[in-house]
């Protein structure tokens, strides 16, 4: 598989369909992003089998905290593209060479990530329900 191109995000540049953003800023670097924000890479694939295979690459990498071993920079750590590219291309020669069991391995992190979001949604519901349950016995000042 040919590397994807990985260049540092600029809002002057025409997106294409199959890209994501990289944060390259902060104890967060290297963590996947489908919307692009400031302070970070593009990745920009030639097709969606590309896109996938390197936005879960980097996901696990970035979970592993795979990346803090590049940081550079006492205030705001960061991560040199040459760097965080060579490391990427040694990482996805690696996992290719077990491509089965990095796709079974990567469908499981798609369903957990799955169940983790509607755990948050459902947390996120039973605060809301606390707060009505609350502010229906508060007399309201407004």
């Amino acid at each position: 598989m040919h590397s994807p191109k990985f260049q540092t995000y600029s809002p002057k540049n025409q997106a294409t369909e199959f890209e994501f953003y990289i944060l390259c800023k902060g104890l967060n670097s290297g963590k996947p992003l489908t919307a692009p924000c400031p302070n970070s890479f593009v990745c920009i694939c030639k097709n969606q089998k590309q896109k996938d295979f390197y936005f879960w690459l980097l996901f696990g990498l970035w979970k592993a905290k795979y990346f803090h071993q590049l940081l550079t920079g006492s205030v705001i750590p960061f991560i040199r593209i040459a760097e965080f590219k060579q490391e990427v291309s040694t990482q996805a020669a690696v996992v290719s060479t077990q491509e089965n069991e990095y796709t079974a391995t990567v469908d499981k992190i798609k369903q957990l990530e799955e169940r983790e979001k509607n755990i948050r949604q459902q947390l996120a519901l039973i605060n809301d329900l606390k707060r009505a349950m609350i502010y229906r016995h508060l007399k309201s000042k407004m």
